[in-house]
């Protein structure tokens, strides 16, 4: 489970992506057809954006923002199996490598493929509620098991001018607190190789940003990531390119 910590507020700043990645021709799209177009961040992160409307919007409640504790985030299906939010980031410091922060836990709800819990510094991994807070079917609130998304589901996560993998790796308890610790409804904590990719400060004590972080889950069996804490980071930036053409093809941008 993801530690319980104290949040620091930490000035987010906007996105504005410019930076182009190549094409890997040799997956198959989620859009039931190859990509055939290489796409750039500031292309899929737009059409994330355009997409992202109440029309499409999968909550019915909102989601708590875990660093300022606001009460709007929400989730949209930006294309077909693919799952979208803006929010900010929270330093979860939890799994197998040891970390200063007091609230550090040695486990993570899901493991690598060997079993073991996963290294915060070493996998770039996000979190989602572990439950239905709403103890409803179908959910108010974003609930992953209602969506073919399972641990070690691949993600692109947006900050500023960098785009990069990451596994679902860590969840949030459902305690309903005046604090921004430990609650399902909450979005946007991630592991401490996550905030260090996107160039966030990655301290569990006094790290984090505000807002300005979106990810964009892909659900569904192919975008389960495969294995072990010494090369999961490496196979979630290897399906970078094939995520961006693939969600660029199936929005149609």
């Amino acid at each position: 489970m993801s530690s319980s910590r104290r949040r620091f507020a930490v000035v987010g700043a906007a996105l504005a992506l410019a930076v182009p990645l190549a094409v890997n021709s040799a997956h198959a799209s989620t859009a039931d057809t190859a990509a055939a177009k290489s796409y750039t961040a500031a292309e899929v992160l737009a059409g994330v954006k355009k997409n992202s409307t109440n029309e499409n919007k999968v909550n019915t409640q909102p989601h708590i923002n875990t660093m300022t504790r606001a009460k709007n985030v929400n989730v949209y299906q930006v294309a077909k199996g693919v799952y979208a939010y803006g929010s900010g980031l929270a330093v979860d410091t939890d799994g197998s490598d040891p970390d200063p922060d007091p609230d550090h836990q040695g486990t993570t709800t899901f493991k690598d493929s060997n079993g073991k819990s996963l290294g915060a510094h070493k996998v770039p991994f996000y979190v989602l509620g572990d439950d239905c807070y709403d103890k409803k079917s179908p959910c108010p609130h974003f609930f992953y098991k209602e969506h073919g998304i399972k641990g070690r589901q691949f993600a692109l996560m947006f900050y500023k001018s960098k785009v990069i993998g990451a596994i679902f790796g860590d969840t949030q308890t459902a305690n309903d607190q005046d604090t921004s610790d430990n609650d399902s409804r909450e979005l946007g904590e991630a592991s401490v190789k996550a905030a260090s990719l996107l160039g966030i400060n990655s301290s569990g004590t006094d790290g984090g940003v505000d807002n300005g972080v979106t990810v964009v889950m892909f659900s569904g069996s192919d975008w389960v990531v495969n294995g072990t804490n010494a090369n999961l980071n490496a196979a979630a930036q290897g399906m970078v390119n094939k995520a961006l053409d693939t969600l660029g093809a199936s929005m149609g941008i």
